[in-house]
């Protein structure tokens, strides 16, 4: 799995640096949508690995605690990214005049992204379980 979270983040910034660098956050409307879909099934792969896996704090027995559990996890990283843009446009980019954002920052835009990232989460852990329960069927 440690390979898979390598070349998921890998392609993540590649595709989000051509997103800045090509203008395509602001060119096609919809570009946010998979970027935040994609971060938040690769935060949810982090999660299973670091936090599943090597320190066994979900038990794949539960799957409901654990799908909220994992989902908190996502929820708290996309609140953090949120943040991270909300000060990089606000006091970064607009002070120092480096740019400016043609659309500011909403709270509907916040809302769909932190839902995007959920949608994420939610589907790399039905996937993870789904493989997890093919992998050891006594759970």
């Amino acid at each position: 799995m440690g390979k898979t979270i390598v070349i998921s983040l890998v392609s993540i910034l590649v595709l989000h640096l051509f997103g800045i660098g090509l203008d395509l956050y602001h060119v096609i409307w919809w570009y946010d949508i998979p970027m935040h879909i994609f971060g938040g099934a690769w935060v949810t792969l982090l999660f299973f690995h670091f936090f599943c896996q090597t320190f066994l704090i979900v038990d794949f027995k539960k799957i409901l605690p654990a799908i909220i559990i994992t989902l908190g996890f996502v929820a708290l990283v996309g609140v953090l990214w949120e943040f991270y843009e909300y000060l990089s446009d606000v006091y970064i980019l607009k002070v120092h005049a480096l740019y400016y954002a043609p659309n500011p920052i909403t709270l509907p835009d916040t809302m769909k992204d932190l839902l995007d990232d959920l949608i994420g989460g939610t589907i790399a852990s039905a996937i993870l379980f789904a493989r997890s329960k093919k992998s050891n069927p006594e759970q």
